[in-house]
Protein backbone atom coordinates (compact mmCIF):
# COMPACT_ATOMS: atom_id res chain seq x y z
CA UNK A 1 0.00 0.00 0.00
CA UNK A 2 1.23 3.32 -1.13
CA UNK A 3 2.16 5.55 1.83
CA UNK A 4 0.21 8.58 2.31
CA UNK A 5 2.66 11.85 2.66
CA UNK A 6 0.77 14.57 2.23
CA UNK A 7 2.94 16.41 5.22
CA UNK A 8 5.50 16.26 3.47
CA UNK A 9 4.15 17.24 0.19
CA UNK A 10 3.00 20.45 1.34
CA UNK A 11 5.78 21.23 3.66
CA UNK A 12 9.03 20.19 1.86
CA UNK A 13 10.09 22.02 -1.53
CA UNK A 14 9.77 19.35 -4.26
CA UNK A 15 12.64 18.75 -7.38
CA UNK A 16 11.03 19.51 -10.43
CA UNK A 17 11.99 17.47 -12.94
CA UNK A 18 13.05 18.84 -15.96
CA UNK A 19 10.37 19.61 -18.86
CA UNK A 20 11.18 17.70 -22.19
CA UNK A 21 7.68 17.16 -23.64
CA UNK A 22 6.37 20.64 -22.92
CA UNK A 23 7.16 24.08 -23.43
CA UNK A 24 7.46 26.56 -20.29
CA UNK A 25 4.04 28.20 -19.88
CA UNK A 26 4.52 31.57 -20.23
CA UNK A 27 4.84 33.98 -17.83
CA UNK A 28 5.31 30.68 -14.94
CA UNK A 29 8.59 29.12 -13.71
CA UNK A 30 8.88 25.37 -13.90
CA UNK A 31 10.12 24.04 -10.20
CA UNK A 32 8.20 26.65 -8.14
CA UNK A 33 4.46 27.00 -9.14
CA UNK A 34 4.58 23.28 -11.38
CA UNK A 35 6.35 20.70 -12.41
CA UNK A 36 5.74 18.92 -15.65
CA UNK A 37 5.41 15.70 -16.40
CA UNK A 38 6.06 13.61 -19.32
CA UNK A 39 3.42 11.96 -21.53
CA UNK A 40 0.93 12.84 -19.22
CA UNK A 41 -2.67 12.86 -20.35
CA UNK A 42 -6.13 13.80 -18.11
CA UNK A 43 -7.96 11.61 -16.21
CA UNK A 44 -10.49 11.90 -18.18
CA UNK A 45 -12.02 12.47 -21.99
CA UNK A 46 -12.06 16.39 -22.25
CA UNK A 47 -13.88 18.74 -25.55
CA UNK A 48 -11.05 20.40 -27.33
CA UNK A 49 -10.02 23.87 -25.32
CA UNK A 50 -10.76 22.68 -21.89
CA UNK A 51 -8.64 22.13 -19.19
CA UNK A 52 -8.70 19.23 -16.41
CA UNK A 53 -7.60 20.01 -12.41
CA UNK A 54 -7.67 16.50 -11.19
CA UNK A 55 -7.63 16.43 -7.13
CA UNK A 56 -6.10 13.18 -6.25
CA UNK A 57 -7.56 13.08 -2.50
CA UNK A 58 -8.20 10.24 0.39
CA UNK A 59 -11.16 9.92 2.25
CA UNK A 60 -8.74 9.33 5.26
CA UNK A 61 -6.63 12.37 5.04
CA UNK A 62 -6.77 14.80 6.88
CA UNK A 63 -5.54 17.77 5.09
CA UNK A 64 -7.96 16.41 2.17
CA UNK A 65 -11.06 17.19 4.43
CA UNK A 66 -9.35 20.37 5.45
CA UNK A 67 -8.89 21.08 1.56
CA UNK A 68 -12.12 20.01 0.29
CA UNK A 69 -13.84 23.08 0.87
CA UNK A 70 -11.76 25.29 -0.07
CA UNK A 71 -11.31 23.50 -3.42
CA UNK A 72 -15.18 23.57 -3.86
CA UNK A 73 -15.57 27.39 -3.18
CA UNK A 74 -12.51 28.03 -5.44
CA UNK A 75 -13.73 25.95 -8.56
CA UNK A 76 -16.70 28.28 -8.68
CA UNK A 77 -14.37 30.90 -9.98
CA UNK A 78 -12.72 29.10 -12.60
CA UNK A 79 -13.00 30.05 -16.14
CA UNK A 80 -15.51 28.50 -18.45
CA UNK A 81 -12.37 26.57 -19.86
CA UNK A 82 -11.53 24.63 -17.25
CA UNK A 83 -13.25 22.17 -14.74
CA UNK A 84 -12.49 19.73 -11.86
CA UNK A 85 -12.72 16.24 -11.23
CA UNK A 86 -11.90 14.05 -8.42
CA UNK A 87 -10.10 10.93 -8.47
CA UNK A 88 -9.79 8.97 -5.13
CA UNK A 89 -6.44 7.44 -3.75
CA UNK A 90 -6.45 3.86 -5.00
CA UNK A 91 -4.50 1.85 -2.73
CA UNK A 92 -5.79 -1.76 -4.58
CA UNK A 93 -8.48 -3.83 -6.10
CA UNK A 94 -10.50 -3.74 -2.60
CA UNK A 95 -9.89 0.01 -1.19
CA UNK A 96 -13.05 0.56 0.24
CA UNK A 97 -13.34 4.41 0.15
CA UNK A 98 -12.44 4.09 -3.04
CA UNK A 99 -14.87 1.86 -3.99
CA UNK A 100 -17.80 3.57 -2.17
CA UNK A 101 -16.61 7.08 -4.49
CA UNK A 102 -17.11 5.20 -7.76
CA UNK A 103 -20.54 3.50 -6.38
CA UNK A 104 -21.92 6.99 -4.78
CA UNK A 105 -20.75 8.82 -8.22
CA UNK A 106 -22.65 6.14 -10.36
CA UNK A 107 -25.74 6.26 -7.94
CA UNK A 108 -25.79 10.13 -7.98
CA UNK A 109 -24.83 10.55 -4.15
CA UNK A 110 -21.68 12.11 -4.58
CA UNK A 111 -23.09 15.19 -3.75
CA UNK A 112 -24.46 15.01 -0.13
CA UNK A 113 -22.11 11.58 0.57
CA UNK A 114 -18.93 13.56 -0.40
CA UNK A 115 -18.77 15.73 2.06
CA UNK A 116 -20.02 13.34 5.21
CA UNK A 117 -17.93 10.89 4.71
CA UNK A 118 -15.02 13.43 5.24
CA UNK A 119 -16.68 14.93 8.20
CA UNK A 120 -17.23 11.37 9.29
CA UNK A 121 -13.78 10.13 9.77
CA UNK A 122 -12.58 13.10 10.82
CA UNK A 123 -15.26 14.91 13.03
CA UNK A 124 -17.47 12.63 14.64
CA UNK A 125 -15.40 9.69 14.65
CA UNK A 126 -19.18 7.67 13.15
CA UNK A 127 -16.35 6.00 10.81
CA UNK A 128 -12.68 4.59 11.66
CA UNK A 129 -10.42 5.37 8.86
CA UNK A 130 -9.55 1.40 8.63
CA UNK A 131 -13.44 1.27 7.72
CA UNK A 132 -14.70 -1.65 5.75
CA UNK A 133 -17.63 -1.03 2.65
CA UNK A 134 -19.91 -2.77 5.18
CA UNK A 135 -19.18 0.14 7.67
CA UNK A 136 -19.24 2.42 5.19
CA UNK A 137 -22.12 1.35 3.25
CA UNK A 138 -24.13 1.24 6.78
CA UNK A 139 -22.89 5.33 7.22
CA UNK A 140 -24.29 6.14 3.95
CA UNK A 141 -27.58 4.30 4.47
CA UNK A 142 -28.13 7.16 7.54
CA UNK A 143 -27.23 9.75 5.26
CA UNK A 144 -30.11 12.03 4.05
CA UNK A 145 -30.85 12.06 -0.29
CA UNK A 146 -28.73 8.62 -0.59
CA UNK A 147 -30.51 6.10 -2.60
CA UNK A 148 -29.47 3.42 -0.69
CA UNK A 149 -30.59 0.61 -3.59
CA UNK A 150 -29.07 2.71 -6.00
CA UNK A 151 -25.54 2.49 -4.22
CA UNK A 152 -25.67 -0.95 -3.24
CA UNK A 153 -26.23 -1.93 -7.06
CA UNK A 154 -22.76 0.49 -7.87
CA UNK A 155 -21.32 -1.48 -5.09
CA UNK A 156 -22.05 -4.63 -6.83
CA UNK A 157 -21.11 -3.92 -10.67
CA UNK A 158 -17.59 -5.57 -10.15
CA UNK A 159 -16.76 -4.35 -14.03
CA UNK A 160 -17.53 -0.99 -13.49
CA UNK A 161 -15.74 -1.00 -10.35
CA UNK A 162 -12.67 -2.48 -11.29
CA UNK A 163 -12.35 -0.53 -14.43
CA UNK A 164 -12.95 2.97 -12.07
CA UNK A 165 -10.13 1.76 -10.18
CA UNK A 166 -7.69 1.08 -12.99
CA UNK A 167 -8.36 4.34 -14.28
CA UNK A 168 -7.67 6.23 -11.23
CA UNK A 169 -4.83 4.15 -10.19
CA UNK A 170 -3.32 4.05 -13.54
CA UNK A 171 -3.58 8.52 -13.55
CA UNK A 172 -2.38 8.47 -10.17
CA UNK A 173 0.57 6.36 -11.56
CA UNK A 174 1.53 8.58 -14.52
CA UNK A 175 1.27 11.34 -12.85
CA UNK A 176 3.54 10.19 -9.81
CA UNK A 177 1.23 11.16 -7.17
CA UNK A 178 2.96 10.67 -4.05
CA UNK A 179 1.03 12.37 -1.28
CA UNK A 180 -2.98 13.77 -1.26
CA UNK A 181 -4.19 16.42 -1.74
CA UNK A 182 -2.40 16.30 -5.01
CA UNK A 183 -3.61 18.45 -8.05
CA UNK A 184 -2.62 17.82 -11.79
CA UNK A 185 -3.72 20.37 -14.48
CA UNK A 186 -4.00 18.76 -18.08
CA UNK A 187 -2.40 15.66 -16.90
CA UNK A 188 0.26 17.61 -17.87
CA UNK A 189 1.54 19.57 -15.05
CA UNK A 190 1.74 19.13 -11.05
CA UNK A 191 0.83 22.03 -9.04
CA UNK A 192 3.73 23.10 -6.56
CA UNK A 193 3.18 25.32 -2.99
CA UNK A 194 3.42 25.38 0.34
CA UNK A 195 0.29 25.80 1.78
CA UNK A 196 -3.41 24.94 0.58
CA UNK A 197 -3.73 28.40 -0.91
CA UNK A 198 -0.39 28.69 -2.97
CA UNK A 199 -1.70 25.11 -4.18
CA UNK A 200 -4.89 26.61 -5.70
CA UNK A 201 -3.34 29.95 -6.83
CA UNK A 202 -0.42 28.24 -8.67
CA UNK A 203 -3.31 25.91 -10.54
CA UNK A 204 -5.35 28.93 -11.06
CA UNK A 205 -2.36 30.51 -12.71
CA UNK A 206 -1.33 27.56 -15.03
CA UNK A 207 -5.06 27.17 -15.93
CA UNK A 208 -4.96 30.75 -17.17
CA UNK A 209 -1.67 30.08 -19.11
CA UNK A 210 -4.08 27.04 -20.86
CA UNK A 211 -6.73 28.94 -21.84
CA UNK A 212 -7.35 28.95 -25.67
CA UNK A 213 -6.42 31.41 -27.50
CA UNK A 214 -8.30 34.20 -28.26
CA UNK A 215 -9.40 35.10 -31.90
CA UNK A 216 -7.67 38.39 -33.51
CA UNK A 217 -10.40 41.07 -33.65
CA UNK A 218 -11.66 41.62 -37.38
CA UNK A 219 -10.10 44.57 -39.26
CA UNK A 220 -12.73 47.36 -39.95
CA UNK A 221 -13.94 46.55 -43.40
CA UNK A 222 -12.13 49.11 -46.16
CA UNK A 223 -14.61 52.04 -47.29
CA UNK A 224 -15.36 51.27 -50.86
CA UNK A 225 -15.43 54.52 -52.03
CA UNK A 226 -12.36 56.29 -53.66
CA UNK A 227 -11.17 59.08 -52.02
CA UNK A 228 -11.92 61.91 -54.07
CA UNK A 229 -9.11 64.20 -56.05
CA UNK A 230 -7.65 67.05 -54.67
CA UNK A 231 -8.61 70.07 -56.28
CA UNK A 232 -6.35 72.64 -57.35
Amino acid sequence: MRTLLLSLALLLPLLAAPARAQAPLPGLTEGVQYRTLDNGQPYQPLPPGMVEVAEVFAYTCLHCAHFAPMLEAWEKQLPAHARVALVPWVSGRNDPWARIYFAARKARALGVLHPRLFVAIHETGELPRNADTAQILAFASRVKGVDVAALKAALQDEPAQVEALRTAFEFERRTEVEGTPTLIVAGRYQILGNSYQNLLDNARRVVDALAPARPAPARPAASASKPSSPRH
